[in-house]
């Protein structure tokens, strides 16, 4: 049998924390998506005039749904930044049906959000920890075009900052198949 690659502890443990990073990354999409699903059930089309409805403006909009204010135009005037150029449009998107039902689930679900995004901080927090020794093939790596700090932190993760054991580009992508994705 071939020996495969069995990179050291702290990068194991390294390549532990990129993986659930991505996970909790990829679940947080779901759980978004599930927002923008309960208000479209609510005939509320926020995500038809605003780019992010996570962002100040629509957290605040969702906030004034969920206590119970119902009003477009109260809600449009939540409005910040380059949104307020979109009232008339805003106005039109917020009126729906939005029930208790809604307020709950969204309630649920952003705060599932908070969650997920304070999960991926604290562990963008360990795996800065861990790539400390690191640091200097990571800013090797992202001089390479197209390659961006969690690309390249990825990287180190499932390849270790050794590139001496893959004598050959076959040995590498044979060993890490298609896992090397951030």
């Amino acid at each position: 049998m071939r020996a495969s690659f069995v990179p050291p502890q702290p990068i194991r443990e390294l390549r532990d924390l990129t993986r659930l990073r991505k996970s909790l990354i990829q679940d947080r999409t779901r759980v978004a998506n599930r927002l923008h699903k309960v208000l479209e059930d609510s005939g509320i089309k926020l995500s038809s005039v605003a780019a992010k409805v996570l962002g100040a403006s629509g957290r605040a909009m969702l906030s004034a749904l969920m206590s119970g204010t119902s009003d477009p135009d109260q809600l449009a005037q939540l409005a910040r930044g380059k949104l307020r150029n979109k009232l008339p449009a805003l106005r039109q998107a917020l009126a729906g049906r939005f029930r208790d039902h809604h307020a709950f689930l969204v309630g649920q679900l952003l705060a599932h959000v908070d969650y997920l995004d304070e999960a991926v901080v604290d562990l963008s927090r360990r795996i800065e920890e861990l790539l400390a020794p690191l640091m200097a093939a990571l800013e090797r790596l992202v001089t390479i075009p197209g390659v961006g700090r969690r690309t390249a932190e990825v990287l180190i993760a499932e390849t270790g900052a050794d590139m001496s054991r893959f004598p050959r580009l076959k040995k590498i992508t044979a060993t890490q198949g298609n896992r090397i994705r951030a």
